[in-house]
Order: C-alpha cells, then sequence, then structure tokens
C-alpha cells in the first residue's frame, strides 16, 4: 500500500507531502488546481517516462518519493528478494526517482541506487494508473491478446513462453537452412582446396624429424670421396705407416721399453700401464675406422634421391607450416574442416528434420495456448458481463473474437478482438469503434476489477474514471470503486460528487498564489469540510443550503453499499 507521497519541483508543486491510508481515497479540486499532476508524479515514482517538461520552472531538478508499506503481497516480496531489496519485517519499501534537467535520471531503493529497468520491475508490482492512456490502450485492437493472457494468469503465461521459444528456435533454424543454402558454393570451393591439400600432405606420407636425418644423411653422401680418402688417411698412419714405421709399431715399442725399465724401477710402473692402455685403444681405433672405411660409398643414386626428397619437405613447409610437426598439425586441421564441409548436406538435412519437429511442436502448443485462452475467454466473457451489469450496462453482450493468423508468431496463432453490443438487438462490433467514452470508462473499470484479484496489485489509480459517465452509471461506478476498496487501496481522481462522496477518505487539491508564484496544495478534509467540498462540486462554485443538504445526502450513500 502507498502510504507517503512527497513531490519536489512538479509543476505548480514546490514541496508536498501527502498521507495516503487504505480503502477508497478521492482527489478531487477545480480545473487546473493540480489533481493530475499528482498522478503524473506518483507515474514517475513508478518509473513512468519522467519528462524534463516535468520540471517546475526556474528548477534545474525535481523529486518524488513514494513510500510503501509491502505486507505479505508474495509477488511483491518475490521480486525484492531476487532484486536484494527484501525489507525487514515492518520495514518500509521507499522508491525515490529524481529528475534533472540533462536528461538523467536517478533510481533508488531504499537509499541504493538501481537501474530503471529494475526500478520499473519493483514498482510495477505495486501501483497500477489508469488514465486516458490506458483507455486508448483498450480501443487498440492489438492490446487485447495481451489483457486476454494477462487475465488467463500462470497457465497462459506458461504456455506462451512456450511458444515463443519455439517461435525462436524455428526462426533460428530457419535462419541457420538459409545461410547455410548460400554459402553452399563457397564451402564446395573450400572442400575442394582442402582435398587437394590434404591429398598433397599425405602423399609425402611425412614422419616427424625425418627432415634433420635425410639432413645429416645428404652431408655423407655428397663428401664420400673426402670421408674415405681421410679415413684412409687416419688408418694408413695408425697401421701401415709409410716412409716411416706406423704409429702403433712404434708405440708398441715404446711400450716394451717400459716394461723393460719397470723390471727395474717399479716407480715406472703408472706411466708403462698408461701407455699400454693407450696402445689398446689406438689399435680398437684403428680397427673402427677400418670398419668405418668399409662403409663408405660414393652413391649418386641414393644422393638424388634423399635430395628429391628434402626439396618436396621444404616445398611443403613453404605452404603448410616451418617444420614437419606444424604441417601434420594443418593436416589434422584441415582433415577435420573437410570432415565438416563434406557433412554439409548431412548437417543441412539433419537442420531441415529438426525444423519440421520444432514446426510441429509449436503447431501443437500453440494450439494447446489457443484452447487455454479460448477457455479463459469464456469465463471472462462471464465476468466482465457481469461486472458491466454492477456499472449500470445490463443489456451489454461483450465477446472475445478470435481470428486465426495468416503466419505464426511469437505470440501464436490467434488474432484476438473485444467485441461488443451495448444495447439490446444490436449486433456485436469492434470494441474501439462503437462505445462512448462512458462506456470504455465503465469497461475498463471492469476489467481493472477482475485483474486486480489477479495481479494482486495493492494500489489501484483511476484518473477521471467518471469522465462521459452521468446519473445512475455514476453511482454504480462509485460503489464498485467503494468495494474494491475493502480489498484493495483505491485512489481516485474524480469530477463527480457522486464518486467524491463514496471515499473513506478525501483530499481536496487546492491553487494558491505566494510570492507571485502559482501553488499546488492538498488539504485531507474533515467531513464538515467535505459537505462543503461536495456542495462545491454539486453547485459548479456557489455553495446554498440545498447543496449542503443534497451533499450530505450523497455522503450517506456508502451506507447503502
Amino acid at each position: 500500500m502507498l502510504t507517503r507521497l512527497y513531490i519536489q519541483n512538479i509543476a505548480l508543486i514546490d514541496r508536498l507531502e501527502i498521507d495516503l491510508y487504505p480503502g477508497f481515497t478521492v482527489l478531487t479540486g477545480e480545473t487546473g488546481a493540480g489533481k493530475s499532476i499528482i498522478i503524473d508524479a506518483v507515474g514517475v515514482a513508478i518509473g513512468e517516462q519522467g519528462l524534463t517538461e516535468f520540471i517546475r520552472s526556474g528548477e534545474d531538478k525535481a523529486l518524488v518519493e513514494a513510500v510503501f508499506e509491502v505486507g505479505s503481497n508474495k509477488k511483491v516480496l518475490d521480486v525484492l528478494e531476487q532484486s536484494g531489496f527484501l525489507p525487514e519485517p515492518g520495514e518500509q519499501l521507499i522508491l525515490t526517482r529524481e529528475l534533472v534537467l540533462s536528461g538523467k535520471n536517478i533510481c533508488r531503493v531504499n537509499g541504493r541506487q538501481v537501474n530503471l529497468s529494475v526500478f520499473r520491475e519493483i514498482a510495477r508490482n505495486l501501483v497500477d494508473i489508469y488514465g486516458q492512456h490506458h483507455q486508448q490502450s483498450l480501443l487498440d485492437p492489438q492490446k487485447h491478446i495481451e489483457l486476454l493472457d494477462e487475465y488467463g494468469g500462470d497457465t497462459l503465461v506458461s504456455l506462451k513462453q512456450q511458444v515463443n521459444s519455439l517461435y525462436e528456435e524455428t526462426a533460428h533454424l530457419q535462419s541457420k537452412i538459409k545461410s547455410t543454402a548460400s554459402n553452399a558454393k563457397e564451402q564446395a570451393k573450400m572442400a575442394d582446396v582442402f582435398k587437394y591439400e590434404l591429398a598433397e600432405i599425405e602423399k609425402c606420407q611425412l614422419a616427424p624429424g625425418e627432415d634433420s636425418k635425410f639432413e645429416e644423411e645428404k652431408k655423407i653422401l655428397a663428401n664420400a670421396e673426402k670421408l674415405y680418402f681421410l679415413s684412409n688417411t687416419a688408418y694408413e698412419l695408425l697401421y701401415e705407416g709409410g716412409k716411416q714405421k706406423p704409429i702403433i709399431d712404434m708405440l708398441s715399442e715404446a711400450v716394451n721399453s717400459l716394461k723393460e725399465i719397470r723390471s727395474i724401477d717399479e716407480s715406472i710402473a703408472p706411466v708403462c700401464e698408461m701407455m699400454e692402455s693407450s696402445l689398446y685403444q689406438l689399435e680398437e681405433a684403428a680397427r673402427d675406422i677400418k670398419a668405418y672405411i668399409g662403409r663408405i660409398e660414393a652413391d649418386p643414386d641414393r644422393l638424388e634421391e634423399v635430395e628429391n626428397r628434402l626439396n618436396l619437405i621444404r616445398q611443403l613447409k613453404r605452404k603448410y607450416g616451418d617444420s614437419i610437426r606444424e604441417i601434420l598439425a594443418y593436416k589434422d586441421q584441415i582433415a577435420s574442416s573437410l570432415e565438416l564441409l563434406t557433412n554439409f548436406e548431412d548437417e543441412t538435412t539433419k537442420t531441415s528434420e529438426t525444423l519440421v519437429k520444432v514446426k510441429s511442436e509449436y503447431n501443437k502448443t500453440a494450439g494447446r495456448l489457443s484452447a487455454a485462452r479460448k477457455k479463459a475467454a469464456a469465463a471472462l466473457k462471464n465476468q466482465i458481463t457481469g461486472e458491466l451489469k454492477d456499472l449500470n450496462m445490463p443489456h451489454v453482450t461483450f465477446e472475445v473474437r478470435f481470428s486465426p493468423r495468416t503466419v505464426p508468431t511469437a505470440q501464436g496463432i490467434d488474432d484476438v478482438e473485444f467485441m461488443i453490443s451495448p444495447n439490446k438487438g444490436e449486433p456485436l462490433k469492434p470494441l474501439a469503434k462503437i462505445v462512448s467514452g462512458g462506456e470504455v470508462s465503465r469497461i475498463m473499470l471492469a476489467f481493472k476489477t477482475i485483474l486486480a484479484k489477479i495481479d494482486s496489485i495493492s494500489t489501484l489509480i483511476f484518473d477521471e474514471v467518471d469522465t462521459g459517465i452521468g446519473g445512475g452509471s455514476l453511482h454504480a461506478v462509485a460503489q464498485k470503486m467503494f468495494l474494491i476498496g475493502r480489498d484493495r487501496q483505491v485512489i481516485c481522481v474524480t469530477h463527480s460528487p457522486q464518486i467524491a462522496g463514496c471515499g473513506d477518505n478525501h483530499l481536496a487539491i487546492m491553487k494558491l498564489v505566494n510570492n507571485g508564484r502559482t501553488l499546488t496544495r492538498v488539504k485531507e478534509l474533515s467531513m464538515p469540510e467535505r459537505v462543503d467540498e461536495i456542495a462545491r462540486m454539486l453547485a459548479g462554485g456557489k455553495v446554498s443550503p440545498a447543496t449542503k443538504k443534497l451533499a450530505q445526502e450523497i455522503l450517506k450513500q456508502q451506507e447503502l453499499f
């Protein structure tokens, strides 16, 4: 429930604080006093469009603060908990909105700054405002399906979400098929390139590190003659000598001499052993050199074969990577890509099959949604008819007309339009074409009465709902708002004495001039003051004993409800 409203620098209001109470509260005052300004201020406080034009002339910013008692409203408590603003038991909820001439909006919840979307999500569960622009939405057939779905509650919300999800999935799959079809030629070209590259690499049968091995082999083959000459020279020096004795023979003589010395002087033994060991090592080295010479063979064919292999590897490196490891990694990559491209048609077929299934599921779910809507429409028809009878429209016939959509949409397969016949014997016609302003107001009030019971919004605000209504209809509207006020907080701006007389609370909006500037003020009226205010409304300004007496009679009408 809205318990207090603080307004600063909005239009004719400099500073204004209004206490509000449970039940049915009426706001009255002369034309231009600022009644609708207060409703606009509440709109700002709950996240509706905050225009810089609202800011009082000569000021650079405006502020509205709305204080609520949340109570046990589960829907509001859930939203507050999800947003991180759940108040402690008994603690109030304060919504603050600041408008600045620069266009910047500052929103706060219990003093903490939040973005406008979070602010609106919290506020929309607290207050519902009905004014002339809401009346226009009732006349828009495009809005009728939203009102019906709102009436249908959780069942329709769940089905509508499923339909929307399936619609989006259908659109995604259709887009995917269209995209892949448009890229088919390009993908075919890519597949041909990948096939060629893969064949070229696989034909080479590369092995990691083979390029290094072939470089070593090439080096040996290219220097076969030089290697033979050098190794043979080394062997001859060791074993054959030439102009001089072989090295091994000379070393053998040296060892024999040292052995003879050792027989006389044992101290030479270590040297003798070293020389003897060296002799054995040289003999072994000579044998190894001999074997190496036997392996050296000039093989021009093998050299050409090795060079050709290395040239092929270098060509692949120029195209596909700086090393064999990188070439093989690229091969794996294009093999994977080629598999995807090769499976392109299969994927397209699978996507098309999935699309058929999703479309079928969409049609089934949309059909269930349509059936649920029709069931809700039958219940809505009965409730709206009953409410309108209560509002002095006893002969009204109300229908919800369904037409199949030619193209499926996110909302399903239904076109919905409200049809009405206000008078007996008249055919049903679209709501927008035949109703008067007073009838629209009563129909909207009927919708608000029904929907308020469903959405549990605790505060309903009506801005001049009595427009175009007179006589017994006004009494019916007054009674309806009074009865709604038993379960909800109802606030109504009115020009009607009959409606004003039904209020549990009465606030008078007045205009005064202070220091050359016009200001709006609000006064909570006592019972004698209410009599005077309603008498003024009856007489158009000139109060007489007769109008006072009539005002007193009007104030007693609550007792009849």
